[in-house]
């Protein structure tokens, strides 16, 4: 092969090389994310491998627990012939295994006092009925209370009254268990520490209206001598702000702080949007709720309504820090006294406390205010003692001159009565 020929070879595989390299660097590129794509594959499986076993458990719990002839929790939906008032938040359960489970998480055994919100069909109630528990449920909708009524007729094990629940006195209607728990832990608590009362305690059961669950839990989390388990249907997006223990968060809420005071909240399982007739529009979960009895409740140098409106005050504009929330409470000095006693930095902001910290931060503001309002006290007392003393001396001068004025007064008439005795001494009679 001449010079010229070897020449153009060389050349033509310079030129092929390249592309080459220039592919091997784009497959090699491709390649790099492999791992990444694989993870989500896997994920992915395990999530439909998930899903494939949550069904067929549902099958199973379905199959196993409903009794020749009885109805399913979607026939005796379709047997209440009623149509779902959204704007009372009624999305019907229908799937037997959710039922089931909120049954597991509360434990409700034989005997149990359950106070059920919304019981809607009845698909809860019946279930609640078959573990021998003894059933409040409080129905806002007519036709449903009436249904239910009609249907538990003569079983003392079910009580139904149509009312708003919002407006309902729930501590009249459950007084007797509250003074049942507190004669039995007047004895003391045991060798264990555990106080015989306790296990009296009601429980909560309910598939509740999502529009109306801070309002619920604001009446029935501070009831810690009443109830003891609760087991609540919520929506997916809410539970999960409200039991995160984790401060920081962006979803951090004022709510959030409350409920962790009262109770110890935790997550129970998923529940899709299929498990409901007629679906809601999000997704759901079931949540449980532990309330605490009142003398597990955290100390506080004031009022629960004066510790919460406090807390609410340091939420007050999220995107600001805390400091500057707070000096619609208390002064400069305060604020970096108490930030130094939590150990946290001017920078913090509210969403970063636990509940804890903001227990501490309100008695620690608390009795820093009760000081500075001790000392403005002990001032005003000493500045009107010593307004008093002044007072005392003016009078005591005036006194004083008035009685000098007297004596002048007295002394002067008797300089001249003597002047007179001497006159007439001093007359010879002639």
């Amino acid at each position: 092969m001449d010079c010229r020929a070897r020449a153009s070879l060389h050349a033509t595989a310079s030129t092929s090389a390249a592309p080459r390299a220039r592919r091997l660097d784009v497959r090699c590129m491709a390649r790099k994310p492999t791992r990444l794509s694989q993870n989500k594959k896997n994920a992915k499986l395990r999530e439909n491998a998930e899903k494939a076993r949550r069904t067929k458990l549902r099958r199973e719990l379905n199959s196993r627990s409903t009794a020749p002839g009885e109805l399913t929790p979607q026939q005796r939906v379709d047997a209440a012939d009623h149509e779902a008032r959204r704007w009372l938040g009624q999305h019907f359960l229908i799937d037997h295994s959710v039922i089931l489970d909120a049954l597991d998480a509360a434990a409700v055994t034989d005997g149990d006092r359950i106070l059920e919100i919304g019981p809607g069909t009845g698909n809860l109630t019946v279930e609640l009925v078959k573990a021998g528990a003894v059933i409040t449920a409080v129905e806002k909708d007519r036709n449903l209370a009436d249904k239910l009524r009609t249907q538990y007729d003569g079983d003392d094990a079910v009580t139904v009254h149509e009312a708003d629940f919002l407006k309902w006195n729930v501590a009249r209607e459950f007084e007797h268990v509250t003074a049942k728990v507190a004669a039995l832990n007047a004895i003391g608590a045991d060798e264990r520490g555990v106080y015989p009362g306790d296990a009296h305690r009601a429980k909560v059961v309910a598939n509740i209206p999502y529009n109306i669950t801070t309002d619920i839990l604001k009446t029935l989390l501070p009831m810690g001598d009443t109830f003891r388990d609760m087991v609540f249907m919520f929506q997916e997006e809410v539970a999960r702000r409200l039991i995160r223990q984790d401060s920081g968060a962006s979803d951090y809420r004022p709510m959030s702080v409350r409920v962790h005071y009262y109770s110890e909240p935790y997550y129970i399982r998923p529940v899709t949007a299929s498990c409901f007739d007629p679906p809601p529009n999000v997704e759901s979960c079931l949540v449980g709720f532990r309330p605490k009895p009142r003398r597990e409740l955290p100390a506080l140098r004031g009022t629960e309504k004066q510790f919460f409106s406090f807390v609410q005050a340091c939420f007050a504009q999220k995107r600001k820090m805390l400091k500057n929330n707070l000096r619609a409470v208390c002064d400069d000095e305060v604020i970096a006294a108490a930030l130094e006693y939590l150990g946290r930095d001017e920078k913090t902001r509210a969403q970063q406390l636990t509940m804890d910290e903001y227990v501490r931060l309100f008695n620690f503001v608390r009795s820093s205010k009760g000081a500075s309002k001790q000392r403005e006290s002990e001032s005003s007392r000493i500045e009107s003692a010593g307004k008093e003393s002044k007072s005392v001396r003016e009078r005591r001068a005036r006194v004083e001159r008035a009685t000098s004025r007297l004596v002048a007064q007295a002394v002067g008439r008797d300089v001249l009565d003597e002047d007179d005795d001497d006159d007439d001494e001093g007359i010879i009679e002639v």
